[in-house]
């Protein structure tokens, strides 16, 4: 009986062993989104997740802070906050965040960028590279651009204000030959409740002094690498303000909140 005992106590421990070691393991290749897009259209600015958590999800992506303080750019495991003043900020683990999209980034296809194209014109460019438009697409662009146009909204205060009213406040920085790197998602016309189903970019400059969400710009030389992801996790707050509104797609609020791509 004592030797049965035994090899069922290896066998668990060894079960819940594993088990931790799976907890641990950071997914490869799956985004993980918190909250939804819809809900940060309807004033939903505060959210329970940290940077910390959000960090063992991916050390690549993109999304804001709570109140609505800023662009968040996660890049090589890093996070940073881009605030409505011009400045680049080191986000601590603990700060929380409303709205976040992450992944580990390893591209699929790498392409040399030897020719200048606007926003306008590189969004044409990367329609023509999609060849699974069901899936979500993701992109880490490095390179150097002529012009820049980049923007950031300064911390709200309670009542929080609708997005689209918030975004009347943004700070707009229009910048001259920057290198830099562009961060960007595109999710399918079938996810956009919860995401952009159009290209979503936000900008880190090398030196990390510029950074924020791309409006606009003309890029001269670079390199365009992809991601095309089909595992996707969606983590949903669970707090009064989440609950407690009507979520729907708002297709012109968001065309006004994006800007004009030339």
């Amino acid at each position: 009986m004592k030797k049965i005992l035994s090899i069922v106590l290896i066998l668990l421990g060894c079960f819940c062993s594993s088990t931790k070691g799976q907890e641990r393991a950071i997914p490869a290749h799956k985004i993980f989104q918190y909250s939804t897009l819809s809900a940060l259209l309807e004033g939903v600015y505060d959210g329970n997740l940290t940077i910390g958590e959000l960090r063992k999800h991916g050390n690549f992506g993109m999304g804001t802070f709570n109140a609505l303080n800023g662009e968040m750019i996660l890049l090589d495991g890093k996070c940073y906050q881009a605030t409505s003043d011009g400045k680049i900020l080191s986000v601590p683990d603990s700060t929380l965040t409303p709205f976040a999209v992450a992944l580990n980034f390893s591209p699929d296809t790498i392409i040399r960028l030897n020719r200048r194209l606007t926003m306008a014109e590189l969004d044409k460019y990367l329609d023509q590279l999609i060849t699974k438009p069901n899936l979500i697409s993701v992109y880490r662009i490095r390179g150097s651009f002529d012009s820049i146009s980049i923007r950031s909204v300064p911390k709200q205060s309670k009542p929080y204000k609708r997005l689209i009213e918030a975004y009347k406040q943004q700070g707009v920085f229009n910048l001259t030959k920057l290198d830099g790197t562009l961060i960007g998602f595109k999710f399918p016309s079938y996810l956009k409740e919860v995401n952009l189903d159009n290209y979503h970019f936000h900008f880190l400059a090398n030196d990390k002094t510029k950074g924020g969400h791309i409006l606009n710009c003309t890029i001269t030389i670079g390199e365009i690498e992809i991601k095309t992801v089909q595992s996707y996790e969606l983590q949903l707050p669970d707090n009064a303000e989440f609950n407690g509104i009507k979520l729907e797609n708002k297709k012109k609020e968001l065309q006004l909140i994006e800007g004009s791509r030339k």
